[in-house]
């Protein structure tokens, strides 16, 4: 494939990383609204200490210096940390807020088998038999179209961007033409599906776009990504300030009262 074509296969949508720390805006907005009402059940020194855990766990991902790195942290820590607070305060979550949750869960499930199928067709490039390297761009491509057709109404304007510019690379590649005359009989059908698949996923995108193309996704992903990394970090940190403040009134109540 040529350089231009790789280069859509490598690139990310712009909020990518910012992705990850959605969930905790939802999360953070309930508990914060669980400590100030009177009728909730739960100790309020609880309530700051799982506003806390979650905070941190938030913070590892930002810190982290490779999305495969904030992948597993995601997956490995914060995920079930949210789903443990979502079955703990159910009661307490509205209709609308359960809905972003999910919408935003199923967001990063699709981009993370996007940076897979990534890693899979930038493999190919590397593979010095072109009939093998035809076989791995074809299925990183055909997995792509099946991708958009399981997550496509909840994906972000960016990601879907992305998948368009590589579906269209793929088609225009002049390297990867499906020529009768120069290709082999293993080259031409697979070039051909190949081809295909690509044009499945414009299609895809096109019909999407035509029924509206609303994201589920909301729409603060697509804020400017300096300008979110930073005020994702300055909530982070009043939050963490929030809730220590709380633990440390707690304790003080807690001594005066012996």
């Amino acid at each position: 494939m040529t350089t231009h074509t790789e280069n859509s296969v490598r690139a990310l949508p712009f909020n990518s990383e910012e992705a990850f720390t959605k969930e905790l805006n939802l999360i953070t907005s309930v508990l914060e609204r669980l400590f100030e009402s009177d009728e909730v059940q739960f100790p309020e020194e609880e309530i700051s200490n799982d506003l806390l855990k979650i905070i941190e766990a938030a913070q590892r991902i930002r810190e982290a210096e490779t999305l495969s790195q904030k992948f597993d942290i995601y997956y490995t820590n914060y995920r079930p940390l949210s789903n443990e607070l979502k079955a703990k305060y159910s009661d307490f979550l509205d209709r609308d807020t359960f809905r972003e949750i999910e919408v935003h869960n199923k967001y990063m499930n699709g981009l993370n088998e996007f940076i897979k199928i990534q890693v899979v067709l930038l493999l190919a490039e590397k593979e010095p038999e072109k009939a093998r390297q035809c076989e791995l761009l074809y299925t990183g491509v055909v997995r792509l179209s099946d991708l958009v057709e399981e997550y496509l109404p909840y994906f972000s304007q960016g990601l879907i961007e992305c998948i368009k510019n590589i579906a269209s690379a793929f088609l225009n590649d002049p390297n990867l033409r499906p020529d009768k005359i120069s290709q082999d009989e293993k080259l031409f059908p697979c070039l051909i599906g190949l081809k295909n698949a690509a044009r499945a996923i414009l299609w895809q995108i096109e019909e999407h776009l035509k029924n509206g193309g609303e994201s589920r996704l909301t729409n603060s992903l697509a804020m400017n990504p300096d300008l979110a990394r930073e005020m994702q970090i300055q909530k982070n940190q009043a939050a963490i300030d929030w809730a220590k403040s709380r633990l440390e009134q707690l304790e003080s109540i807690r001594t005066a009262k012996g």
